[in-house]
């Protein structure tokens, strides 16, 4: 949701500074990674949620990860719970998550066709793309048939649709 992403950068960031300055990247991503599922699951949400204060939902939370979470993890348990702010727990492992892509310099892309493309074509186009963009490409290609024909790319926040069926959908509401 994106009211819980707005919420989530904050502690992300706060949550990246803290790991890189003490370069504990990976540790931190395990850790938040576990909290996000443990608040996936309902019934560890609804104990949260039912807790009589905050310190009780905190303790919910620490009690059932004490094995793979530090006294920084623990803190920032504390503030999420003062601040009444579990919901956004997996936003924050998301964003997070692409906090540490910026900083290892990775670009996540999509590439959305209506046939598989053959991996020899595929290297090309992550080649030009990293070449473009200066990184290292992250690169998921997703088969659907809606499409047609042509394809949809997804760079990080920009979407290039050369898709069949957007054409005809531009047509279609250029002719009414």
């Amino acid at each position: 949701m994106a009211e819980y992403l707005t919420v989530a950068r904050p502690y992300a960031k706060a949550a990246f500074m803290c790991a890189v300055e003490e370069n504990s990247v990976d540790k931190w991503q395990s850790m938040l990674c576990a909290m996000a599922l443990a608040c996936q699951e309902p019934n560890v949400m609804a104990a949260i949620k039912n807790a009589p204060n905050a310190g009780g939902a905190e303790e919910i939370l620490i009690s059932l990860l004490h094995d793979v979470i530090d006294d920084e993890c623990k803190n920032l348990i504390h503030v999420l719970g003062e601040n009444n702010r579990f919901e956004a727990i997996h936003e924050i492992y998301e964003e997070f998550l692409r906090l540490r892509e910026q900083h290892d310099k990775v670009l996540e892309v999509q590439f959305v066709v209506a046939h598989p493309y053959a991996q020899e074509e595929i290297e090309a186009l992550k080649s030009k793309l990293a070449a473009k963009y200066g990184c290292s490409i992250k690169f998921k290609q997703i088969t659907d048939a809606s499409l047609i024909g042509g394809a949809i790319l997804k760079v990080g926040n920009e979407v290039i649709d050369a898709s069949v069926k957007a054409g005809i959908e531009s047509l279609s509401s250029t002719l009414k």
